[in-house]
């Protein structure tokens, strides 16, 4: 199962806060990284970055 990073940013666009967790994908991992509001975050999976939300929104 693979591993997930969700990164959440500050407001100089610098990573702050950093969760990890496991997910048979990633529209599942998208899924749970929703849960977390409309926080400016990126989701990677190694070293890809698989979603990024900016100012609340996917991008």
């Amino acid at each position: 199962m693979p591993y997930y990073r969700l990164y959440f940013l500050d407001r100089r666009g610098r990573f702050g806060r950093v969760e990890g967790f496991a997910a048979e994908d990633d529209p599942t991992a998208i899924r749970q990284s929703e849960k977390h509001g409309d926080a400016v975050k990126e989701l990677w999976c190694g070293g890809r970055r698989v979603k990024q939300w900016t100012e609340g929104k996917a991008a």
